[in-house]
């Protein structure tokens, strides 16, 4: 789930890829309706993706097309940040392949972004990009990419050898056998939230983690752990073999400011705000949907399909209804007693706002409803 803080920029996706780890005795199966921001499609060459604005306006990310050099297939995509005063102002960010899917979360400060890339099959690496001067910016480390920082973290922690991690080959296009996943900005930008999931740790097929969580400090430019991500990770290895914990996990939807909380009454406000949506987006689709099932021109094979969904759609809120519960009392357990308050808004606001886009990400590749 994303941050209510964080600002999406999705802009470019040409492949249709399956986010979720498997438990191990699981089968391939479809897609998970999205958690993550689904990718546009890829634009026709020479021609910008729409553009998205930053949290404050004062910039947004354009996707630009290009072909290739006759030898390679394909399309090229280069992304830029532009000023939204003086168009002129353009700064290079990222380029890749129209093959990758990818996303920009720019923190609320605007001094950073965070890119998410899909590359295929349990393959989703991560970079980090630090502001410099004007709308430059450029990758946080230059050594490696945050990705294999993540994993590197992530092994050193959970006591395992350095390359027994998805990563270990360190280039920055990375990750085949793992998925490192944006959770949240803090409000205050001062932590980055990520998960990270992966399988056959030593080459072992039922050994893996399910949502570990880890932190960067954007203040002192490093990973970190707090009690409450501690408490979040002690189940990752067991989730990922029992399907009813993962099931009753209450997973992070909030990153903990470096600073203050949010007061009580603007989490509220946001909350109720963000409950509006959920139902309107969810009888919106649930309406899409029963339109679906009961039209005349679906075959019964559709029909099972469809029905299928329908009620996927109807288990889904329920689910997250009661994991919600579990997730914020788990947020509000790890502070101290006078924050509680802040602490149980910032989670609810938090979670239902990334609730309430994940149904209107669904609802756009869903056919209207009459």
């Amino acid at each position: 789930m994303r941050s209510p803080y964080a600002f999406v920029a999705i802009v470019a996706c040409a492949i249709s890829c399956d986010f979720s780890i498997l438990a191990a005795d699981d089968e391939p199966s479809a897609p998970e309706s999205p958690s993550q921001a689904s990718p546009s499609a890829t634009a026709q060459t020479g021609e910008k993706t729409e553009a998205q604005t930053s949290p404050k306006g004062t910039f947004k990310i354009e996707s630009k097309t290009k072909s290739p050099p006759p030898e390679f297939g394909g399309t090229d995509v280069a992304d830029f940040v532009v000023s939204t005063t003086d168009p002129k102002v353009r700064e290079p960010l990222d380029d890749h392949p129209d093959t990758t899917a990818v996303s920009y979360i720019i923190s609320p400060d605007e001094k950073w972004i965070y890119e998410e890339k899909t590359y295929g099959h349990l393959m989703k690496g991560g970079e980090l990009y630090e502001r410099g001067e004007g709308l430059k910016f450029q990758e946080a480390n230059k050594s490696q990419s945050f990705a294999e920082m993540v994993w590197r973290f992530f092994a050193k922690e959970e006591r395992i050898e350095p390359d027994d991690v998805p990563s270990s080959s360190g280039g920055r296009d990375c990750c085949e056998g793992g998925l490192i996943d944006f959770v949240a900005w803090s409000p205050d930008s001062g932590r980055l939230l990520v998960d990270l999931r992966a399988r056959d740790f030593g080459g072992k097929r039922d050994r893996g983690v399910h949502e570990w969580y880890v932190y960067f400090n954007t203040k002192t430019g490093k990973l970190e752990l707090t009690d409450y991500l501690r408490r979040l990770n002690k189940g990752a290895w067991k989730r990922f073999k029992d399907q009813k914990l993962r099931e009753n996990f209450g997973e992070a939807a909030s990153a903990e400011p470096l600073g203050d909380l949010p007061s009580e009454a603007e989490s509220k406000k946001r909350y109720e705000a963000a409950d509006r949506r959920v139902k309107e987006s969810l009888k919106k689709l649930l309406d899409t949907q029963e339109k679906q099932l009961h039209d005349e021109q679906t075959s019964p094979t559709q029909r099972q399909i469809f029905e299928e969904q329908l009620q996927s759609s109807r288990d889904m809120q329920r689910s997250w209804i009661k994991t919600r519960e579990i997730g914020a009392k788990l947020y509000v357990d790890s502070g101290n007693k006078s924050t509680a308050a802040r602490r149980y808004w910032q989670y609810m606001a938090d979670s239902t706002e990334a609730r309430a886009s994940e149904i209107e990400r669904e609802l756009e590749y869903a056919p209207a409803s009459e």
